[in-house]
């Protein structure tokens, strides 16, 4: 218990949990990892890192992008994505620091 922290406020609580609930599958955990480790990435790059289907990386990838944890930046027919919502990165941290 740490009596220094004032209490959460009501809109902070569902900001929180609307970002987590979104970021919150292992897939999508996975693309925050792998752009804050490596930058900005297109999809094949992404789904090539991930091992997974150009479909289910883009499904994710809108969604992030929908809520506004990541930023899409189209170049021809390539888009490109990066962390929009540096709070996300600060998750990816606190993974690191509580490796289970």
């Amino acid at each position: 218990m740490s009596p220094e922290r004032p209490k959460l406020a009501a809109q902070a609580i569902e900001t929180a949990a609307t970002m987590l609930k979104c970021i919150g599958h292992p897939v999508r955990l996975q693309i925050i990892e792998l752009l804050d480790r490596e930058g900005e990435q297109n999809v094949t790059a992404i789904y090539e890192a991930l091992g997974i289907e150009q479909a289910v990386a883009s499904q994710h990838l809108n969604l992030m992008r929908d809520k506004g944890i990541l930023a899409g930046r189209r170049d021809g027919v390539n888009v490109y994505y990066r962390i929009n919502d540096p709070r996300v990165t600060r998750v990816i941290d606190c993974i690191h620091h509580c490796e289970l």
